[in-house]
């Protein structure tokens, strides 16, 4: 049956409660259907409920919470988030909410973490009664509940003490309060601005508007008699709680409240210049930079702003600054920066390095992470540009990029030169000859090393070889000094260091490296000497086998290319792990004649099956591995091959041709490269690819690692709507606006579908990342070509074009 049936049949509302179960463990897709439909019974809706918040899966939870069989308890621990659903729910009755504490019928102690206690909670509370859609009975219910908190806590202390303009200036402007309980103060506001929404709401009675008239606190009760005297016509209600400034109204409007007034396209010009007064509030001023009614005159005031993309925002809309007819590219280019989106937590480094790693991230994007003077964000560009994993090609288009700063630039250059890892610069750094080794333990006498054979005779003595020391690297060009450390940090896989690098990054900004000094690299002697050992020309045969084995990759790069080395360990080193250390051995000239003979042959693009089935049973991996990467292979040599060593068993892995079932058998493997590289596999089933993006990693649970990041980018290109799941999870906060989130909807490959979510955004970024994206939809084109700011406007008519 196809997917679309499949959809149809878990829409249907004849669809029997068990099959809706069936269909439910099908797919992501599936479920979301499943749970917006009536019939789906309330057992498997609590499942679905306890999957969605694991997984934060908002559409879910909107959909659960829509659903008339949705087990109370759970409806109610959703209300708060989706208020608008929860009250339009058939299931909603107030007396869920008056008795839950007394009914013993709700069990709370099984409901693993949804405390229904704290929905009657202010801060909960507000979230209800701000949705258009609230009944009369339940905002007469809060109300209630807010008089009885105010009297409690006005019984306790002195409020009557202080002006409207004193307790604003306690709550925002963070005035001393002298011997008035913070804890108090902020108990008593909260319980006030929820009576100052339910004044304001349309859906309050009469009757209750007419009791908050003569309330004691005089903001409440002002508020209500303008609602009283525009009862249904709330523009021109909003309009004169601006106009009132005695008292000012505005100010003591809730912050969530407010966000969702500067948002309504008809709200009146007086009210958006009286709501630019709170200048504490930057979300409500961006709101304000961006909306389409915003006059001039408060236009020119917001454009002195402070804060960036507020002062950037009102420069470039359209009241403001006028037509951009061309050039919008560059212009875009040049005011994009971090400084136009919130940073939403200290890990925004560690989610775009995830994202890129995922294929969520486009390389036409990689020059806007280039900050010249912000570390961190500079560090991410230099992470990516040291792996190994990045393309060469990327580092070409990378490096002349006007966005990129020198540092950058001058580290790709360098990374260009060079073929191998950066440990063989340390081999000439120390006299290798007749040297005392140091030591940092100042009760043991080192030994004088007389030959290589007795200093490997010394790393053999773990307490010594673990023992980390700080050496210089005396290279003149600072910019190289940090691109080394990249490399051998990602190299070593240490987390240990990893900070190391921050803050020369710090330092480098600071302008410490501006007189060219060394820079100290911490290594064990392990590496170190293990560096010198495999580097050193007179390294006999026999130290160089045992170096074969060496844990360190970049050391085993440089023994697979000594003189010295033998057949044997040149065969070892041509089946190892790493992909560096095989392509040195095979570089090395004392290669086996016959093997150099069979790759030569598999360099003839024209080969026939006879010819490759006939190298297919070579008795070199080598060989075997680059008949498996042979344009001409078939399915069946690579069904042959899937049984040999596993280095071929991962070119295997990795070929768009290799069946299904082998496919399968391969992900069950023990060792973790070989699941690694069916991640990898653009050719992998669909179904395959979601299982492993959703494998736990070994700590359990879900976290990203490498075979989950490998798994979405290859289901990114082969089914980008069932990449947008995991997409979210990437983004961590997929619901925020941010640098992170902006740069993947700068994609030119992420799905039309994951654009539409956003297309409103208040960050004019975004919008206009979207509005040049040639996948969005051309309806939401033609509404961003009316978009207030002039970039974006220019960009999605050209996108239209």
């Amino acid at each position: 049956m196809s997917l679309d049936s499949l959809k149809q049949e878990a829409k249907n509302h004849n669809t029997s409660p068990q099959r809706l179960r069936e269909l439910a463990a099908i797919n992501d897709e599936l479920t979301k259907l499943v749970a917006a439909n009536p019939l789906a019974d309330s057992s498997l809706l609590a499942e679905l409920a306890i999957q969605a918040r694991t997984n934060k899966d908002s559409e879910m939870q909107r959909a659960i919470a829509s659903n008339p069989n949705t087990p109370t308890q759970w409806l109610i621990g959703l209300a708060h988030l989706f208020p608008e659903e929860f009250f339009s729910n058939p299931a909603y009755d107030l007396s869920i909410l008056q008795n839950i504490n007394s009914n013993p019928a709700y069990d709370l102690s099984t409901l693993q973490n949804v405390n229904f206690n704290l929905l009657l909670k202010s801060h909960l509370l507000l979230k209800l009664v701000c949705a258009s859609n609230v009944p009369t009975s339940f905002l007469e219910f809060a109300a209630g509940i807010c008089e009885t908190n105010i009297k409690r806590v006005r019984n306790k202390e002195y409020f009557r003490h202080f002006s409207l303009e004193q307790q604003y200036g306690i709550k925002y402007l963070r005035m001393n309060i002298g011997y008035l309980s913070t804890f108090s103060f902020e108990k008593f506001w909260k319980w006030r601005e929820i009576l100052i929404v339910i004044a304001s709401h349309q859906n309050t009675s009469r009757k209750k508007l007419l009791e908050l008239s003569t309330s004691e606190e005089d903001i409440v009760a002002e508020v209500a008699q303008l609602r009283l005297d525009c009862p249904n016509d709330d523009i021109t209600f909003w309009d004169k709680v601006a106009l009132n400034k005695k008292p000012n109204l505005i100010l003591f409007i809730p912050r969530r409240l407010m966000f969702k007034l500067v948002q309504l396209p008809e709200i009146s010009t007086n009210f958006l210049k009286a709501a630019s007064q709170l200048e504490t509030f930057t979300g409500i001023l961006n709101i304000i930079a961006n909306h389409p009614k915003t006059p001039k005159e408060l236009l020119d005031k917001l454009a002195k702003n402070s804060l960036p993309f507020i002062a950037e925002a009102a420069k470039l809309h359209i009241n403001y600054a006028g037509e951009l007819e061309t050039g919008w590219r560059d212009l875009a280019e040049s005011k994009i920066d971090r400084a136009q989106l919130p940073i939403l937590n200290n890990d925004e480094e560690g989610i775009e390095v995830r994202l890129w790693y995922a294929g969520a991230i486009d390389e036409s994007t990689l020059p806007y992470l280039n900050q010249k003077s912000v570390h961190e964000y500079t560090s991410t560009l230099l992470k990516i540009v040291s792996s190994t994993d990045t393309p060469r090609s990327i580092l070409n288009n990378l490096e002349n990029h006007p966005r990129v700063s020198q540092l950058i630039a001058e580290c790709i250059t360098y990374l260009k030169q060079r073929e191998s890892i950066a440990f063989d610069l340390l081999s000439g750094i120390l006299p290798i000859g007749h040297t005392k080794l140091p030591n940092h333990s100042t009760n043991q006498t080192n030994p004088v090393i007389t030959d290589l054979d007795t200093l490997f005779t010394k790393l053999k003595d773990r307490y010594w070889s673990k023992k980390v020391r700080s050496i210089p690297i005396p290279i003149n060009n600072p910019t190289i000094n940090l691109c080394l450390l990249a490399l051998i940090q990602n190299n070593r896989g240490s987390r240990r260091r990893r900070s190391y690098r921050e803050n020369m990054l710090k330092d480098f900004d600071r302008g410490r490296y501006k007189d060219h000094s060394p820079i100290f690299i911490k290594f064990s002697n392990l590496e170190y000497y293990g560096v010198i050992l495999a580097s050193a020309p007179s390294t006999s045969p026999q130290i160089l086998s045992k170096l074969v084995e060496h844990p360190i990759q970049g050391v085993r790069v440089l023994v697979a290319s000594h003189h010295n080395i033998t057949q044997n360990s040149l065969d070892k080193l041509i089946d190892d792990r790493n992909p560096e250390v095989r392509a040195a051995a095979l570089a090395n000239p004392k290669l086996d004649s016959m093997l150099r003979e069979q790759l030569a042959s598999l360099e003839n693009p024209n080969l026939s099956l006879l010819d490759l089935r006939e190298l297919a049973n070579s008795e070199y991996t080598a060989v075997k591995t680059k008949v498996v990467r042979h344009p001409n292979v078939d399915s069946s040599i690579l069904a042959k091959l899937a049984d040999d060593k596993l280095i071929v068993k991962l070119a295997v892995a990795k070929h768009p041709k290799t069946p299904a079932k082998i496919l399968t058998k391969f992900i069950e493997h023990p060792d973790r490269r070989l699941p690694l590289a069916v991640a990898q596999n653009p050719g992998a089933p669909k179904d395959l690819l979601i299982q492993l993006a959703t494998q736990p990693s070994v700590r359990g649970g879900f976290h990203f690692n490498p075979l989950n990041l490998a798994a979405v980018k290859s289901l990114l290109t082969q089914e980008p709507e069932a990449a947008i799941p995991f997409l979210d999870r990437c983004l961590k906060f997929p619901d925020r606006p941010s640098f992170s989130r902006f740069l993947v909807l700068m994609n030119p490959h992420i799905p039309s579908s994951f654009l539409a979510r956003y297309y409103k955004s208040w960050f004019w970024p975004e919008r206009y990342a979207i509005a040049q994206n040639p996948n969005t939809d051309r309806d939401i084109c033609q509404q961003l070509t009316q978009d207030p700011n002039r970039i974006v406007r220019a960009a999605a008519r050209d996108n239209l074009k």
